[in-house]
């Protein structure tokens, strides 16, 4: 027997390692010779005659020799380094710094903001002669490599990206006449996706873990690029297995709400009857829970109340989650009918009408009034109409998609789709190739991009700006919360909805908002439904759809048409 076979394994990692060289070195200082050799693909094995190196050289005295590179976008993983010959100190000390922008790549640790929170960002490591070692997991785009041992040089073979992700096939997709909207979905996708690790996580940086509240946004990401994947319901068993009642998700009253909300809708993407009996138990004592907080008379007795950051603390908090509360006992009415526990139905219904009972309150936190909006508290229109005052200053990278969404329904798609672009434009246009964790529009005025070494001249875009928890170089620069961008366009544009468990039916109603065409396809359970829009010269939305043996396809607002049609 192979000894290997009587092993006791803890585990495995099912990700995908993969090696990326640098794109550019952004810059070098003290002694460096050959940086460029950095960037040239090479054995990765170290070997005894190694003639192209980087070369870094330290003498007595003088600034340390660095060098900073550049990976192109946004990875999650570590630096692998070749290092080939020593001289002048046995295992010198090399300083290793990842940053998502090269102000945070050429920080030290605690100025602005800058810290070591959950995953190591900043350390010193030994570099031994025919050495070949990994350091770090984290998120980053720049690294910098600084040689700390005097009177030493060290001949770099290699410094290579480890690229550490879930290799998950891309089944939904989304294309049209405009590049911008293009760029933009493929952008959300690769956000959430790079958080796709041991569990669904809110971000790769620094809050490595599974956030309930933070995770539906993500949820509809995976249904609509990746599908039913297990990654999901292994998410929210582990939050929940770690939650007994009457304990509340992440230690929060909301984010249980937003639990119900996500296990109503990933039901309906997966239809997996097995994942719903599995929730039963807890979802039906958890509706008990919440329903008994909520009085007659339309108060309630939550013991906390948390909407997001950017609204923590205001008067109007009380009524996001007021809000939320009402989309959860919506959701719960739903689960609680599929378990055919009538009086939970009837209970979560009755809490539901109460809630109305009760006046809400906003004063310009356009993400509560898009949630009031959309429950029925204030008339969409008017929430709508408050929304796009001032274009997207106010807005929130957490919520885009409920804001969307209300404008979309309050005023109309075209409008929504003209917010988005301006919105999360406005982070591409600095370098961007993830979305961020939070964004003002007021950040990109005369500020710098995230490749652009920080200057006195104008506003560091990373490192001068944030609040609360992600302050300057703290901040999260890759969050999976940021991706709503694909389930919006999914649904309003190309305009797929579900509208029975495991995508058995799914309505058609897409709004090309002036886009000549539109096309992608969505994941289901049953396989990938293929979908193409295009203008006639009379104003119909032809449609060809494409859908798998047990997809149900209704069309509304365009015509389909069959292979063989011209359009």
């Amino acid at each position: 027997m192979r000894i290997i076979d009587q092993m006791q394994f803890a585990g495995e990692d099912v990700r995908t390692r993969k090696f990326l060289l640098p794109v550019s070195v952004v810059s070098t200082s003290g002694c460096v010779r050959s940086a460029d050799e950095l960037l040239v693909r090479k054995s990765m094995q170290i070997g005894l005659n190694e003639p192209s190196c980087a070369v870094l050289e330290n003498k007595d005295d003088g600034e340390n020799a660095s060098i900073l590179l550049d990976f192109g976008r946004e990875l999650h993983g570590g630096i692998r380094l070749m290092a080939f010959k020593i001289q002048g100190t046995d295992n010198p000390l090399m300083q290793i710094t990842f940053g998502e922008s090269v102000g945070e790549a050429e920080s030290r640790l605690g100025e602005k903001g800058a810290v070591n929170a959950h995953s190591a960002r900043q350390f010193t490591v030994p570099v031994p002669e025919y050495s070949d070692q990994e350091w770090g997991q984290t998120g980053f785009r720049f690294v910098r490599l600084e040689l700390l041992s005097k009177n030493t040089i060290v001949m770099l073979k290699s410094a290579m990206a480890v690229f550490v992700f879930r290799d998950y096939p891309y089944l939904g997709s989304f294309d049209s006449s405009d590049p911008v909207l293009n760029l933009i979905y493929d952008t959300a996708a690769y956000t959430c996706h790079l958080n796709l690790q041991n569990m669904v996580w809110d971000g790769i940086k620094r809050d490595r873990l599974v956030w309930i509240g933070d995770m539906m946004t993500e949820c509809l990401t995976i249904r609509d690029v990746f599908g039913a994947i297990p990654l999901v319901e292994e998410s929210l068993e582990f939050v929940k297995d770690q939650t007994p009642l009457p304990g509340w998700m992440n230690d929060l009253p909301s984010y249980s709400l937003w639990w119900l909300m996500i296990v109503r809708e990933w039901y309906l993407t997966s239809g997996s009857e097995s994942f719903l009996q599995a929730q039963k138990e807890y979802v039906l004592v958890l509706l008990d829970q919440i329903c008994g907080l909520v009085s007659k008379d339309g108060t309630d007795r939550l013991p906390s109340y948390f909407f997001d950051w950017p609204t923590h603390g205001t008067q109007a908090e009380k009524s996001g989650v007021r809000c939320l509360l009402r989309m959860a006992l919506e959701s719960g009415a739903e689960l609680a009918e599929y378990y055919k526990a009538e009086e939970r139905t009837r209970r979560c219904r009755e809490c539901r009408r109460s809630l109305d009972k009760q006046t809400e309150y906003a004063d310009g936190e356009k993400q509560i009034l898009a949630f009031m909006g959309l429950t029925g508290v204030m008339e969409l229109s008017e929430a709508a109409l408050r929304i796009t005052e001032n274009g997207t200053s106010g807005f929130s990278t957490f919520l885009l998609y409920y804001l969307l969404r209300a404008v979309a329904e309050g005023d109309s798609t075209e409008t929504a789709l003209s917010l988005l672009k301006e919105y999360l434009l406005g982070m591409l246009e600095k370098g961007a190739t993830t979305f961020w964790e939070d964004f003002d529009s007021s950040w990109a005025e005369h500020s710098g991009c995230v490749t652009d070494t920080p200057s006195r001249e104008r506003p560091d875009i990373h490192g001068d700006f944030g609040m609360f928890c992600y302050k300057g170089y703290r901040h999260s620069l890759c969050h999976g919360w940021a991706s709503g961008a694909v389930a919006f366009l999914t649904e309003y544009v190309l305009g797929v909805r579900i509208l029975s468990p495991g995508c058995r039916r799914l309505l058609i109603r897409p709004q090309l908002c002036g886009l000549e065409h539109v096309s992608g396809s969505f994941p289901t359970p049953y396989g990938v439904v293929e979908i193409s829009h295009r203008l006639n010269p009379a104003g119909e939305i032809l449609s060809r759809i494409k859908a798998p043996d047990g997809v149900e396809i209704v069309c509304k607002n365009c015509k389909r048409i069959s292979e063989d049609e011209t359009q």
